[in-house]
């Protein structure tokens, strides 16, 4: 009789893991796909020249090592971490948290959004378009502004360094609302930026870079100064 209850209390405790499931982990050693209505718990990519797409899907955890590419089209991301020489491309889908590490790229453009992106441990991540929360660096990361849309905050602290492309810019240590004030200006593609800074310590990891055409009309500035001379 004791016998037939542990039968049917192990069976109960079971019956979730059957019904609902719990994510497979995925190695990806060579190139390959993560297709809609695919879920993978942890998912691992290895190895140079390893490509692999997502194209939809559910994944709670993301790698990249070595010197292989992952291309983010569509689908949920909860975490993905780049390392080494590995490089991800989001342009599409939704990603909780993006951080580029050691010597990865992170690229973010497009229809990409997500909570937060960031980059540190010497990585780098570029925001080129997308919407994020929250945008950071630290520990020697480094981060590229060309454009997208900043819902929150940017803050940078230790040895990171942001580099905001555009012109116009504006910056007032007493707006915004964390307490690094706010800087406005234009991307380069002519769109209006509002950026809140978070901390005080942030605005002085900042290098506002004009466009082309202003460090042009700079050095033309400097040309005729130097003729009327």
């Amino acid at each position: 009789m004791k016998t037939q209850k542990s039968i049917i209390i192990g069976l109960i405790l079971l019956i979730p893991f059957q019904l609902y499931g719990v994510p497979d982990d995925k190695i990806f050693t060579s190139s390959g796909h993560i297709l809609p209505g695919e879920e993978w718990g942890n998912v691992r990519i290895y190895n140079d020249g390893t490509l692999v797409n997502m194209l939809g899907g559910h994944v709670d955890s993301m790698g990249t090592y070595n010197a292989s590419m992952l291309n983010v089209t569509a689908g949920y991301v909860s975490t993905l971490e780049a390392h080494e020489s590995s490089i991800a491309n989001i342009s599409g889908g939704y990603v909780h948290g993006a951080h580029a590490l050691e010597q990865a790229v992170v690229n973010f453009f497009n229809n990409a959004s997500a909570v937060t992106i960031g980059a540190g441990d010497y990585g780098t991540l570029s925001m080129i378009g997308g919407t994020a929360d929250n945008v950071g660096a630290s520990y020697s990361g480094t981060l590229n502004l060309y454009g997208g849309i900043i819902n929150r905050h940017l803050g940078a602290s230790r040895e990171a360094v942001v580099n905001i492309y555009g012109y116009g810019f504006n910056y007032d240590p007493l707006g915004g609302a964390y307490d690094g004030g706010q800087l406005t200006g234009f991307w380069l593609d002519d769109t209006a930026f509002t950026i809140d800074l978070y901390g005080i310590e942030t605005y002085s990891h900042v290098n506002l870079i004009p466009e082309p055409a202003t460090i042009l009309l700079f050095g033309l500035g400097g040309l005729m100064l130097t003729k009327r001379r």
